[in-house]
């Protein structure tokens, strides 16, 4: 695990998690490694958020707009890459983690040892134990994908939109 301050959210990130250190306040998950970073995970996807030229209140705010979705709401980070995250619990609760969905593989549930625990599995064969029911996640899951499939849906209509034009411009 390395220290990463210049980390950025993208494509490649799978969740983050807060931890309790005086120096460090995120643990990141990413395909390319495990980094420590001084920012709250709140920081990370507002400045995310930012690049993207909106905000953290302001994503969700349309997500919650578009969709019934008016507690825990899945954050749209970058609708052109349709990179989304949802939060484990109350984004104002200091132990909320964010799990970036096109990263899940599956879940398991460990309800023998502890009622609100479940295992996630990320597509590279790694997990992490989260605290959250086996169903709380699925419904989480669920509504990363409708909102996912949004994204993607309106970028492949603005592409044949484009296409049409520029067929129809030159001919």
């Amino acid at each position: 695990m390395t220290n990463n301050e210049n980390y950025r959210i993208s494509l490649t990130t799978k969740a983050l998690i807060p931890v309790n250190d005086p120096i460090y306040h995120t643990k990141v998950l990413d395909e390319t490694g495990e980094y420590m970073i001084s920012k709250t995970c709140k920081q990370l996807l507002e400045e995310a958020c930012i690049r993207e030229l909106s905000t953290f209140k302001g994503s969700i705010a349309a997500v919650r707009k578009m969709f019934p979705y008016k507690q825990l709401t899945p954050l749209v980070i970058s609708r052109s890459q349709a990179i989304i995250a949802f939060p484990t619990s109350s984004p104002n609760d200091y132990s909320c983690a964010w799990i970036f969905s096109s990263h899940v593989h599956t879940s398991h549930t460990l309800a023998s040892v502890s009622p609100n625990s479940t295992v996630i599995y990320f597509k590279d064969d790694t997990f992490i134990t989260v605290k959250l029911s086996y169903y709380s996640l699925e419904k989480k899951l669920a509504r990363a994908a409708v909102i996912r499939n949004y994204c993607l849906e309106s970028q492949l209509f603005f592409f044949l939109i484009c296409s049409f034009y520029k067929m129809h411009l030159f001919t």
